[in-house]
């Protein structure tokens, strides 16, 4: 009975152990496959990973195939030469590429190999490690361009030769006719000549024949003659051509010395004296003959000049002065100098002002004295011309532009100034208008092949250009301010080196994409 009750109490044991061993079978069935999917998941991951970074690497190297391209064929954009420059490793894809491109241009053009090939067509070139370097700057579109220019110069010579040609087959087409219709009249005349005459008949063919082998002669000597005369006159022709240029060349040579020697000449040679000096004080101020009749306000500046200017002329106040070049070299130059420049400080009655002075060329030898006229090359009594300014002007060679400053002095001393060109926007502060008697040209930048700013000051120069052009439409008389401030007894720095012009140009000076820069000096004569 006891065994019984054994055999019983094992049979749940056994199931139980039975669903534990079949639920671990089916949990590590479950991880296993859990398991072999997160493997399979991370492959794919991984693979698309290769595919991303083969892609980048496949559309990076088709960017920069891109970029050669464009560079040799001269159409890059932006900064295409210096990133591939900078990107290319010696003896890549780019490098074998290059050479193999050079190559073939090399076979196409019958040039051998790259190494001599036109200067045109070296963009760039291969040095000895199989690194990209720069060669010439133009591209193979600009080789094109220039070739076709060739070619249509060549097709325009051709046609002109064959005009030639067809001109002189015209000729010889109607000689033709007219020795063919000369021989048919003669056959139809010997063909009714009576039989009696034949013998007569033939012996005028003989003086004939004769007549023809000489007239065949002469021709041939005047063909011979006609073709040298030709070849002569080929070369008078070259050489009329020569001459002509030559002649070309020389007037335009004398007309560019004519606006030179125009351009020179003293505007301001028929001025009057508007007034003369009455007498030098004690403090070194001098008494001058104008006064609030007049319509002198302080600040006004004249030039002082001897008595008998008037009779004597400017060439009398003529002086050589040593001044430095651009490289810091010295140079005789030959300028206009007055006696004395005054500054009126004070109205002291309807005729007479106090003036101080504020420059005197030579005080020992050709100091200022009781007489001395006084000029000022746009004010006169009562009223003052108006006048424009473009360019820089720096009052005391700093290297700044002070237009701004110079505009203001004017106007104070009564001299309307109508417009100035302001090199920020580009453009003419206010209209020019009729009344506008001078144009004042003041330092133009200085530009250079080395200049990194060359393009910049070459669009800055055409806008200038353009401003003076529409003066010279209103016949506003132009100026240099060397000789416009010396002959009003305004200071201003005559000679400038070109690092100080530089500088004062440097503010008006835009970057790629930048809009105009705004701002500016006041509007003249507001």
């Amino acid at each position: 009975m006891a065994k019984k009750v054994a055999k019983e109490t094992s049979t749940p044991l056994i199931v139980a152990l039975v669903f534990f061993v079949l639920t671990t079978i089916a949990f590590g069935v479950m991880w296993y496959m859990e398991y072999a999917e997160r493997e399979n998941n991370a492959a794919k991951v991984k693979a698309e990973a290769d595919k991303t970074k083969a892609a980048n690497s496949a559309t990076k190297d088709a960017e920069l195939l891109a970029k050669l391209y464009r560079v040799l064929l001269g159409v890059q954009e932006g900064d295409d030469e210096t990133s591939l420059l900078a990107e290319h490793k010696a003896g890549d894809k780019l490098a074998t590429e290059l050479k193999r491109v050079n190559g073939e241009l090399a076979k196409k053009l019958g040039a051998g190999d790259a190494g001599k090939l036109p200067d045109a067509y070296q963009v760039l070139t291969l040095d000895d490690k199989d690194k990209i370097e720069r060669g010439k700057p133009a591209g193979v579109t600009d080789a094109v361009a220039t070739a076709a220019k060739d070619r249509d110069a060549a097709i325009a010579r051709g046609d002109a030769a064959q005009t030639l040609y067809d001109a002189e087959r015209t000729k010889t087409v109607a000689a033709k006719k007219l020795l063919d219709e000369a021989t048919a009249s003669f056959t139809k005349l010997v063909d009714a000549l009576p039989k009696d005459y034949k013998a007569k008949l033939e012996d005028e063919i003989k003086k004939f024949e004769a007549r023809k082998a000489l007239f065949t002669q002469n021709e041939a000597e005047s063909r011979k003659e006609l073709d040298e005369a030709q070849q002569r006159a080929g070369i008078a022709e070259r050489e009329r051509d020569k001459v002509a240029a030559q002649i070309k060349a020389v007037q335009t040579q004398l007309a560019e010395k004519v606006t030179q020697l125009a351009r020179r000449q003293d505007t301001f040679q028929f001025d009057e004296p508007q007034g003369k000096v009455v007498g030098k004080n004690l403090d070194g101020t001098v008494t001058i003959d104008l006064g609030s009749n007049d319509r002198v306000t302080p600040g006004l500046t004249f030039t002082l000049l001897p008595y008998d200017f008037p009779v004597k002329g400017r060439q009398s106040r003529i002086r050589r002065d040593r001044v430095p070049d651009e490289r810091g070299n010295y140079k005789d130059v030959d300028r206009f100098q007055p006696k004395a420049t005054v500054e009126v400080i004070e109205v002291t009655g309807p005729s007479s002002s106090r003036c101080r002075l504020t420059s005197e060329y030579d005080p020992i030898r050709d100091g200022v004295i009781a007489g001395d006229l006084l000029y000022n090359s746009v004010w006169r009594k009562g009223a003052a011309d108006h006048v424009a300014l473009i360019g820089i002007f720096d009052r005391n060679g700093d290297g700044s532009d002070d237009i701004e400053q110079v505009v203001r002095d004017l106007e104070r001393m009564g001299v309307r100034v109508d417009a100035f060109f302001d090199m920020r926007t580009r453009k003419w502060s206010n209209p020019i208008t009729n009344q506008t008697r001078y144009l004042v040209k003041g330092f133009f930048p200085s530009n250079s092949g080395a200049d990194p700013n060359r393009d910049e000051k070459t669009r800055l120069l055409d806008d200038m250009s353009k401003a003076v052009n529409a003066a010279r439409e209103k016949n506003v008389t132009e100026v240099e301010f060397r000789e416009f401030f010396p002959r009003m007894g305004y200071k201003m720095a005559i000679d400038l080196p070109v690092d100080k012009l530089n500088a004062a140009t440097a503010p008006y000076l835009r970057r790629a994409g930048e809009l105009p820069p705004t701002g500016g000096g006041p509007a003249p004569g507001n």
